[in-house]
């Protein structure tokens, strides 16, 4: 099942009330947090796989003594 993004939730809601523009500015506002939210997974997963290829370097118990 896929998720909807927030501009097909509001297109599904009756915005019968609100003018041409306050619709199109809360789309707007849905597509820019969406990018938004994309873009912190995004660098959040990229720090994790640099510190995860890291790892091994920063665990004094893996290297070994001669």
């Amino acid at each position: 099942m896929k998720t909807k993004s927030l501009v097909e939730l509001i297109e599904s809601v009756d915005t019968s009330y609100l003018t041409e523009q306050e619709r199109v500015e809360a789309i707007a506002r849905a597509q820019a947090a969406e990018y938004f939210a994309e873009l912190v997974v995004s660098a959040m997963s990229w720090v994790k796989n640099k510190l995860v290829g890291k790892r091994t370097q920063f665990n004094p118990a893996k290297h070994s003594h001669a």
